[in-house]
């Protein structure tokens, strides 16, 4: 039926769903993170850019960066440190390092 972060909201649900009540407030995602706060001023520019361009960046609480699909790679040569993948088809593809 799905996964839940507490006992009690799986509970919650499989009683809800027994008597026929609506649990679409137990099986919507969990609201996105706040975004990080921008790391220089080329970084900020960068949000004030998505939101000028109608665009949400996609914030991600699973990895340092704060990002979905952005990496930092810090031993990586050069200036681009930041790595950005996507999964298509079941297979992770990098889209490119950026500074």
């Amino acid at each position: 039926l799905g996964w839940f972060a507490t006992a009690e909201q799986a509970a919650l649900f499989y009683a809800r769903r027994e008597a026929g009540r609506d649990t679409s407030d137990l099986t919507a995602p969990p609201p996105p993170p706040p975004p990080p706060a921008p790391s220089s001023a080329v970084g900020a520019e960068a949000i004030r850019q998505a939101g000028r361009e109608g665009l949400t960046l996609v914030t991600s609480s699973n990895n340092s960066t704060g990002y979905k699909g952005v990496t930092f790679c810090p031993k990586q040569k050069g200036t681009k440190k930041y790595m950005l993948q996507e999964w298509v088809c079941g297979k992770q593809v990098s889209l490119g390092y950026f500074a």
